[in-house]
Order: C-alpha cells, then sequence, then structure tokens
C-alpha cells in the first residue's frame, strides 16, 4: 500500500470514527437516511397514490426506458445536433454546445454579464461543469429556492446530502433556532410554520427580484426541443418565469428523442420517489405573445431569454471511446441506486463525493477528480450487493462502474490494508485463509 493510499485509509476510517459518535454530522444524516431509506424501500410496493406501486410502474416502462437510452447512446451525435438545431431555430432559445467544462464556465458567466446574484434550483449538472465553483470565485450571490437548499445555506451546511432532499437531517428546533439567530424571529417548532415564514417572506422576492435564474433539465426533447422540469415547491415554475433571463445548463445526456421521453422519465423519477409531483413544466420558448395584429413578440409576463448550455465534457469521449462509466449517459437522475444501496445505509454521507451521496456521485469525482478522489469518498465501502444496478430503470450498471474504479484503485496501490493482504494472500501463497 503506497503513502497516497494510506493517507486516504485513515481519513475514511476517522470519519467511520466520527460516525459513532451521536453528535457528529455524519451520524445526524446517517439517523435520518436510515429512516427514508427503510420507508421508500417499503412504499415501492404500496398503492397509496396509484392503483399500481412503484415497482409495477417502473417495470412497466423499464424495457423502453433502457431501448430508448442505448438509442441515444449509439446515435449520441445524431441526437446532439437535431436538438441543438431545433431548439435554435423553432424554439428561439440561445443555445450553446460547451466541448468542456471551461467552456461551459466561460458562457455561463459571459450570459450572466453583470448581474451579481443569480437564484437557482437543483443543478447537478451546473456543480458537475464547475460553474457554482466559479460563481463562488467570483463572489456571486447564488440564492437557493428550493427549500432544503435553503435550509442548508440557513445552516451553513457542507456535507454532502441527498440531492432530492437536501435538508432532510436538520431538526424542525435546529431549523427555528437558525432563524431566530440570523433573522430574530420567532417562529413555533413545526415544519407548517418554517414553512409558512418562507411562503409569506422568500416568495415575495422571488415573484419580484428575480434578472438571471439557473436550472438544470430533467430531460429534453430532441424533436421539438422541449425542456422539461419536475418539482413539488413550485419555485421552478416562479424562476422560470418571473425572470428576465433562465439559463439552463444541463449534460448532453438529458438529450431523449420526443416529448413523451421525456414526461416519461419525469414521472419515473416522481414515481420511484414517491412524491406527488405538483409541477411538470413544458418551457418550448421565451414568453411571448401575437396579440398585437399577429406580430409576435417575445418577453411578455415570462422569461425573455431562455439560454440553453449543453455540456460534453467526457460524455462524447465516453462513448466513442467506449470508456467503462459509459453507462452513467443512461442515468435519469431517479436516485433508486441511493435509496437501495447497501453502504449508503449503513455509511450514510460518507460513501460520497462533493457532488452528492451514493455510487454515482463517487463515480461522477472519478471522472472529474481522479482515482484518489473516489477512493477518499469511501469508495470500498461498497459491498458490490449489486442493488444498485438490479433497481436502475434505464439499467445502469453502477456495479460494475464502482468494481472497475476499485480495480483501479488496486492497481495504484490505494486499497485499504485488509485488502491488499487478502490480495498478496491469493497471489503468493494461493490460498486467503493462511
Amino acid at each position: 500500500m503506497s503513502e497516497k493510499g494510506l493517507e486516504l485509509y485513515n481519513r475514511i476510517k476517522d470519519k467511520l470514527d466520527e460516525l459513532q459518535s451521536e453528535d457528529s454530522a455524519y451520524a445526524q444524516f446517517n439517523e435520518i437516511w436510515k429512516l427514508a431509506c427503510s420507508a421508500k424501500y417499503k412504499s415501492y410496493d404500496l398503492r397509496h397514490f396509484y392503483e399500481d406501486t412503484s415497482r409495477e410502474f417502473v417495470d412497466e416502462h423499464r424495457e423502453n426506458l433502457i431501448k430508448m437510452k442505448e438509442d441515444f447512446i449509439n446515435n449520441i451525435d445524431e441526437y446532439v445536433e437535431k436538438c441543438l438545431r431545433v431548439m435554435e431555430k423553432t424554439n428561439h432559445f440561445k443555445v450553446y454546445y460547451a466541448k468542456n467544462n471551461d467552456e461551459a464556465q466561460k458562457i455561463f458567466m459571459e450570459e450572466l454579464g453583470d448581474n451579481k446574484v443569480i437564484y437557482k434550483s437543483k443543478s447537478l449538472e451546473a456543480k458537475d461543469a464547475g460553474i457554482i465553483d466559479t460563481l463562488k470565485k467570483n463572489n456571486i450571490v447564488i440564492k437557493e429556492t428550493d427549500l432544503g437548499d435553503v435550509l442548508c445555506q440557513l445552516l451553513e451546511y457542507d456535507y454532502p446530502s441527498f440531492t432530492l432532499g437536501p435538508g432532510i437531517q436538520f431538526t424542525t428546533n435546529e431549523i427555528i433556532a437558525k432563524i431566530k439567530e440570523k433573522y430574530n424571529v420567532e417562529i413555533e417548532p413545526e415544519a407548517e410554520a418554517i414553512v409558512d415564514y418562507y411562503r409569506k417572506t422568500y416568495r415575495k422576492e422571488l415573484l419580484n427580484d428575480i434578472k438571471v435564474s439557473l436550472t438544470s433539465a430533467n430531460a429534453i426533447s430532441a424533436h421539438d426541443g422541449s425542456i422539461v422540469l419536475v418539482e413539488n415547491e413550485g419555485n421552478i415554475s416562479i424562476i422560470t418565469r418571473a425572470t428576465e433571463k433562465h439559463i439552463i445548463v444541463a449534460g448532453i445526456q438529458r438529450i431523449v428523442p420526443n416529448v413523451f421521453d421525456a414526461l416519461l422519465c419525469a414521472k419515473i423519477q416522481e414515481r420511484i420517489i414517491n412524491v406527488d409531483g405538483a409541477y411538470i413544466s413544458l418551457i418550448s420558448a421565451p414568453s411571448n405573445t401575437s396579440d398585437v395584429q399577429g406580430h409576435r413578440v417575445f418577453g411578455m409576463y415570462g422569461a425573455k431569454e431562455v439560454i440553453v448550455i449543453l455540456v460534453d465534457d467526457w460524455r462524447m469521449k465516453a462513448v466513442k471511446e467506449d470508456l467503462f462509466y459509459k453507462d452513467m449517459l443512461k442515468c435519469i437522475g431517479c436516485k433508486s441506486c441511493d435509496l437501495v444501496c447497501t453502504a449508503s445505509r449503513a455509511f450514510g454521507n460518507i460513501y460520497a463525493s462533493k457532488y452528492g451521496i451514493g455510487g454515482i456521485n463517487i463515480v461522477r469525482d472519478y471522472i472529474h477528480n481522479g482515482i484518489e478522489a473516489a477512493v477518499a469518498d469511501g469508495l470500498f465501502l461498497c459491498t458490490g450487493c449489486e442493488n444498485c444496478t438490479n433497481w436502475c430503470p434505464t439499467g445502469v450498471d453502477l456495479a460494475e462502474m464502482i468494481r472497475q474504479l476499485k480495480r483501479i484503485a488496486t492497481e495504484n496501490h490505494l486499497c485499504p490494508p485488509s485488502l491488499e493482504q487478502y490480495k498478496d494472500k491469493i497471489i503468493n501463497e494461493k490460498n486467503p485463509f493462511k
């Protein structure tokens, strides 16, 4: 084992030691995360929202989803070109194709212009492209709008969290104490009171003060260029309409053949986590009207401009060179792999990267930052149970990608000491038990 490997091993070991302390951030997250995973797993077989279960809905559409994503990968050039063309000519979007993350960052900052404040909702791909880091380096004020992210900002929470529920680890008492400390406001220690407070205060700002907003896309239709966004709070609906400029940052893997496929992806995401997706938005052009003698004018009540930055970076290369993480392009972001992951349940946000919790984000960290980053994320905490692969609705073989990362780490002498010894016994003594 190399010195670097030992350093990374000790770093993970220290985190695991912290997990044993009830007061640690890791333990607090893990406690609620175990309950959340258990509840979601059980709810897959319930019929509390629909006549069918989530499991039945996914199984019904799995074959079509896999076929759709494989078709995209096999014809990636054609889909990207078609999507770019239709969004620019038909949808009147301002469209960019960023070959790499540096280009995406440069384009974004040029579109941001002199604005010093940006309002955003969950945009993992902006983080993936390094845009969030760039905004911070340039002292741009980032205003989160999803309540979970708002709470993370409020409590200055820098640990990895669950992308779809980033504030689940906070107690009501923690939240109201921080609100009192920061805003000198007393509210009741109830979820309803916290939500009511932000509705009465923050909602006015969202409706009146936004100049530039940032989102990603749940899916993008190559056929008609429509952007599909799903949510339950209403914040995305507000910030994509009550704004001068709406900027969408999305990896090219978000492209699907048509709007029906895009809607299916959105519904799969909703059904996987068993939430009532209150809003599904289809954005097919900037706001416009033709009510003055049929003359079409852009910029009525909604966004005057819709900017789309499609990011390639590693994606085309993964297809052309048949790289082992090519399956990442099938991912639709439903998070089912997080909810059923043995390592995630056991170790919470220790088995995670700066991009979020779970194995899929460890692979993402490897792509951007190399094998040492993946090991530091807890790569070897994976048990190899393959729940992630077996549950994925689009056939992403995450288990195999994690195995490949472990192989690379082992070749670079970065695996834990016990595994190193186990391997040496097999190679040298032909018996791991000697």
